[in-house]
């Protein structure tokens, strides 16, 4: 009986990868196996890597680690913004016109 049972239809996300020759002819031949797409059984392998990495899954347990310029004092003088807001100010500025400069077509 095959690792990886036969596709199940559903709404999915493209992304674009690259394999080492050896590996894209084993997939090929695993999906001829299963008499399955490409895509059902790299996603049936990642979700079963994920379901048995321990530590992957304590990592996404894991609160993110706060960064320095996350981080405002409360004891600035009003008037005042502190440098850590300042640049907070200016990152949301320089992600608001990257976002800008994006746009689809």
């Amino acid at each position: 009986m095959p690792l990886i049972e036969k596709e199940d239809k559903r709404e999915q996300e493209s992304l674009r990868i690259r394999l080492q020759p050896a590996v894209a002819e084993q997939l090929k031949s695993y999906c001829q196996f299963v008499d399955s797409s490409e895509q059902h059984v790299v996603n049936a392998a990642l979700q079963r890597l994920f379901a048995a990495d321990k530590e992957f899954r304590d990592f996404l347990e894991t609160p993110p680690a706060v960064t320095p310029t996350e981080i405002i004092p409360t004891n600035s003088s009003a008037g005042k913004r502190t440098k850590a807001k300042r640049q907070t100010d200016d990152e949301s500025s320089l992600a608001s016109s990257t976002e800008n400069n994006f746009s689809a077509a």
